[in-house]
């Protein structure tokens, strides 16, 4: 298989789809948690915050969703820019997601948290399990990415 090598508007188009896919991995396994835990899912804890209101339900989800597109474009449009990061092997993409998903558990959850939620911040069990949850994520957004770049690669060859 010949290296795969992307620009960053493939990685940011490829990210934003990705992203979204992983969103939706990331708030399964959320919602399984929280009815494991008997709590409110976090994404209508935010929601309702934020004053969304009755539609808390509704609008934390497309919340999540929006975060996880723009985090994912960004995140693998990141790998583009940065060629020690691009996403060449399967192998490179599970590393480089882990990172991702890390990265963006610091950069976004933990502020949003520690401003709308804080004592979910203080909560070992959940703090832990979301950064697992958004590992999880930074893993499926770029393996979903890589297998949508190779698609991209190999429509330009035998074109």
């Amino acid at each position: 298989m010949q290296p795969i090598t992307y620009s960053v508007s493939k990685g940011l188009r490829a990210g934003a789809i990705a992203g979204f896919v992983g969103s939706i991995v990331l708030g399964i396994f959320g919602e399984i948690g929280a009815v494991a835990m008997n709590q409110e899912l976090y994404y209508t804890t935010v929601a309702r915050r934020m004053g969304f209101g009755d539609s808390s339900v509704l609008g934390g989800w497309t919340l999540h969703f929006i975060v996880g597109i723009v985090a994912g474009s960004i995140f693998i449009g990141a790998t583009a820019a940065i060629r020690r990061f691009s996403l060449t092997t399967t192998k490179k993409a599970i590393w480089v997601g882990m990172l991702g998903g890390i990265a963006i558990w610091i950069a976004v959850y933990v502020p949003v948290t520690g401003i709308l939620v804080p004592e979910d911040l203080t909560n070992t069990t959940f703090a832990g399990g979301s950064l697992v949850l958004h590992v999880l994520y930074g893993v499926v957004t770029a393996i979903v990415s890589l297998s949508i770049l190779r698609r991209t690669v190999r429509t330009k060859t035998t074109v």
